[in-house]
């Protein structure tokens, strides 16, 4: 049947909490280039890991601590991963 994707790049849920508002959110983000895309619903951000512990959003529409707290859910799940 053909190739099967990489688990790295299966889209998957999250949930946070928006810095902001305080209330809690779900997205779906999807890994298939060096951005990781975050389908939030009403829009999409596209964020990048730094390398250093820290991430940017390429549209720059979210506050730096929703950024942060969505880049520590992603980075949850992949260590949650198994190979």
């Amino acid at each position: 049947m053909g190739k099967h994707n990489n688990k790295v790049n299966l889209p998957f849920g999250i949930r946070f909490i928006d810095a902001v508002t305080g209330k809690r959110c779900t997205a779906t983000v999807h890994h298939q280039t060096e951005t990781f895309d975050v389908d939030l619903g009403a829009a999409q951000v596209s964020l990048i890991n730094n390398g250093d512990n820290s991430w940017s959003s390429v549209e720059n529409v979210l506050d730096q601590e929703t950024v942060n707290e969505i880049g520590m859910v992603i980075e949850a799940h992949y260590a949650n991963m198994t190979p």
